[in-house]
């Protein structure tokens, strides 16, 4: 299989696709691309050109995440310090709070949203 750009597409599926976008949304402070309302793809989109990061409903899918450490999504920032001063006051489950990414050179920070789904985040401190 030969590739046709480095861009991948993250779409996470949900029960209650609304409030884990609004999460998303309120307190990560991602940007809406687009709302999607059709028969069969439901969600919202975010504004991440050119990667694809969707939160949707999906009927095969209920509750919290059963495994969460199968997947951690990740997300580059300009610095970690910051990321974390911001997200330090709000309603976010941590994982683990800034250390520096082995073999060093890097920092990183690692949270849960509300269904279990593991984030890491990435950058200078």
């Amino acid at each position: 299989m030969k590739l046709i750009n480095k861009h991948i597409s993250i779409c996470l599926w949900s029960d209650d696709y609304e409030k884990l976008a609004g999460w998303y949304e309120e307190v990560l402070g991602f940007k809406v691309g687009r709302r999607l309302t059709f028969p069969d793809d439901t969600g919202v989109d975010f504004d991440f050109a050119p990667t694809y990061f969707y939160v949707g409903k999906h009927d095969k899918v209920s509750g919290k995440n059963k495994d969460p450490y199968r997947i951690m999504i990740g997300f580059n920032v300009e610095s970690i310090s910051e990321a974390y001063e911001e997200l330090k006051v709000k309603d976010v489950t941590w994982i683990a709070k800034p250390f520096e990414g082995p073999p060093g050179g890097f920092w990183c920070m690692t949270i849960q949203d509300p269904e279990g789904n593991i984030l890491q985040f990435f950058g200078g401190k």
